[in-house]
């Protein structure tokens, strides 16, 4: 066993030789794709799957009394209700202009103060992108409420930014991206950041 030396980590040096892709499906949300590859050493070879997908995008929206903004909506893969945070597709021209568009349409509240607060990969053993999750504070109403997309059907709640530790542990926020979000908020703006 080698010690880990982060200085020294280059994870894009010694990659396996790909061929060439086959496209196998093509969703509106995903591309599933075939690669031949073969390993650096050359004792492993063989078709391997990825899903190609653009990248996502996280809010976690606070209000200015320290609440976060929660959405609910039914997830078809779990069938069964979900509590998150708001998120989705970035189809904007920017990450930004995406996780704001997402917190409008989805919950109805904008705001004019966005911090970016990192990126994590959604799954890379199989999965080519990135969700991203910014923080908006002070959100407030939007004039023209949600603006859901004709196949949702959210609900908003606020929930308090303190007590959110509680419902993860609780397994009531289980989302792995929104779990991972709060992981990056709280890392950096824990109890001991305060």
């Amino acid at each position: 066993m080698q010690e880990f030396r982060p200085e020294n980590y280059l994870p894009n040096s010694n990659l396996w030789k790909e061929g060439e892709k086959t496209h196998l499906i093509k969703t509106p949300i995903f591309e599933l794709i075939s690669i031949p590859k073969v390993s650096p050493d050359k004792t492993i070879s063989g078709n391997f799957f990825k899903i190609e997908s653009k990248d996502w995008v996280n809010v976690i929206a606070l209000t200015s009394d320290n609440n976060v903004i929660l959405i609910d909506q039914y997830r078809h893969g779990m069938h069964s209700y979900c509590l998150e945070i708001p998120g989705g597709v970035a189809e904007k021209n920017s990450i930004l202009e995406s996780a704001q568009a997402e917190l409008r349409e989805e919950t109805g509240f904008v705001s004019d103060d966005w911090e970016y607060l990192g990126k994590v990969s959604a799954n890379p053993a199989f999965m080519n992108n990135w969700c991203h999750t910014y923080i908006a504070r002070n959100v407030y109403p939007h004039p023209g409420g949600q603006d859901l997309d004709e196949s949702e059907q959210i609900e908003v709640y606020q929930y308090p930014l303190n007590k959110i530790p509680e419902i993860l542990e609780k397994n009531i926020l289980h989302h792995g991206m929104v779990v991972a979000a709060f992981g990056l908020f709280f890392l950096k703006y824990g109890e001991k950041k305060k």
